[in-house]
């Protein structure tokens, strides 16, 4: 402060506005007058400290790495194609350094590229935030995270609870039933589980095992359960670890109503019906 404007520091501003103030009890001085007088003084003030403010960054800099200098390149930018910084050092987050933004991320996990696909929205690539083998996976736009692009969505949601209807990861495509446990959550199929594969709530930490081992999992695009509306699965299973018949290795049916599917999912959640989630 003393380098950009040594008057914010020294008691020199606040001993003249005291005398002013003198000045208006005594009658001498208009209130509105000296009112206004101060104002003017702070907001010029104001707009030269931040006409200054490379002055505080070079200060900083010796003590402190700027911020296009620290992390290391991850996804790449949807503006500028160029690659954005993942910054590591709570709280987390990505900075292009050639559009000078950054992005806030899901924390209390880790975050890699997601196998460079692009959001269809923005062409930001997509990053894959994870709690551990035992948690939550998900991928998510660094852009769509912070301005979330449909009025239904809030900041700091993933694809997982993301509205785009055409786009393979988002909830749309990937949602299989609410939640066994919370009322808002919808179970989520996790793509990048396999072959241990898992759904999991977009919500709460409701974490669910199915068809371990199994070579490919997916959401039905147009079968729901007849029976309680949950969204039909196809998998493809291990030839070797098949629970179907004349050595078969498809099937679609409901996880939840399926007597195939069923006793492949965990116990807690096996015997529970759930209708089809609302989006």
């Amino acid at each position: 402060y003393q380098k950009i404007d040594p008057e914010l520091v020294l008691p020199h501003m606040r001993s003249a506005v005291e005398t002013q103030l003198n000045l208006i009890a005594q009658g001498k001085a208009n209130f509105h007058a000296v009112l206004q007088h101060g104002l003017d003084i702070f907001r010029l003030k104001f707009h030269y400290f931040v006409d200054s403010i490379s002055d505080m960054d070079q200060l900083f800099e010796v003590t402190f790495s700027p911020l296009a200098a620290t992390g290391k390149p991850l996804s790449r930018c949807g503006k500028c194609r160029r690659f954005m910084k993942y910054v590591q050092a709570k709280p987390s987050r990505l900075h292009c350094a050639t559009c000078d933004e950054t992005y806030n991320l899901p924390q209390g996990g880790t975050v890699k590229l997601y196998k460079e696909i692009k959001c269809p929205l923005d062409e930001f690539e997509l990053v894959l935030f994870s709690t551990g083998s035992k948690g939550k996976t998900y991928p998510l736009c660094p852009y769509c995270f912070n301005h979330p692009p449909f009025p239904d969505m809030k900041k700091a949601m993933g694809c997982n609870q993301c509205t785009h209807p055409t786009c393979t990861q988002s909830l749309i495509n990937n949602g299989v039933a609410q939640c066994v446990e919370c009322e808002d959550g919808v179970l989520v199929l996790d793509q990048t589980s396999a072959p241990k594969w898992k759904m999991a709530c977009n919500k709460c930490n409701v974490v669910i095992n199915v068809f371990e081992n199994a070579h490919k999992v997916s959401v039905s695009a147009s079968e729901d359960c007849e029976e309680c509306g949950a969204s039909i699965i196809d998998v493809d299973f291990n030839k070797a670890k098949s629970p179907l018949e004349g050595g078969e290795t498809q099937h679609s049916g409901c996880i939840f109503c399926d007597p195939i599917l069923t006793p492949l999912i965990e116990k807690n959640y096996a015997a529970t019906r759930h209708p089809k989630f609302k989006g």
